[in-house]
């Protein structure tokens, strides 16, 4: 994992908290063949994993391509390194839904999910542990946030009153 630098602002990972998490999980034993990377984006879009593959076109995927494949479908996507991990105003929890890039063999990275206690890799499930990251370090990890993991559906509409210019309500409503 990254370093990173205290000169930054400080990020509130209680915006990336989700209310509720429904992972894509593919029951095919072909769809866990196409790669970890494709299936890690599969189990957070929804998206078939072999045309996660075709988008790839080799059997490594880059944090390049993971990053802006989420991000295209409305993903917010927050780096996690030691330094914002240490002067962060709110902390990671199990209400957070992370992607992680582990160390798997000699020179060989995987992705995998973790959310609630557990990990999913390859659309097998397991048990998180403090222990699974001594014996696969991290290599990178990332916040993931979606807004469909929100209580709150559409958090863009909701509505807010129109002060006058003494900061008192004008009695109208806007609609943001």
């Amino acid at each position: 994992m990254e370093t990173g630098s205290y000169n930054g602002r400080r990020i509130d990972f209680t915006k990336y908290a989700a209310s509720r998490f429904n992972p894509f999980l593919f029951s095919s034993t072909i769809a866990s063949l196409q790669g970890c990377g494709a299936t890690a984006l599969a189990l957070l879009t929804g998206v078939d994993p072999a045309l996660i593959a075709k988008m790839n076109q080799g059997p490594s995927y880059s944090d390049a391509f993971m990053l802006k494949f989420l991000r295209l479908r409305a993903f917010r996507v927050q780096a996690l390194t030691q330094c914002n991990l240490t002067q962060a105003t709110g902390a990671i929890t199990s209400t957070h839904v992370l992607l992680a890039s582990q160390f798997f063999t000699e020179n060989e990275a995987t992705w995998s999910v973790i959310y609630g206690g557990v990990l999913f890799h390859n659309f097998e499930l397991s048990t998180a542990s403090t222990l699974c990251f001594l014996n696969k370090p991290l290599l990178t990890a990332y916040l993931i946030h979606h807004p469909s993991w929100n209580l709150d559906p559409a958090p863009h509409i909701r509505r807010r009153v129109k002060t006058t210019g003494r900061g008192k309500p004008s009695g109208r409503r806007v609609q943001r």
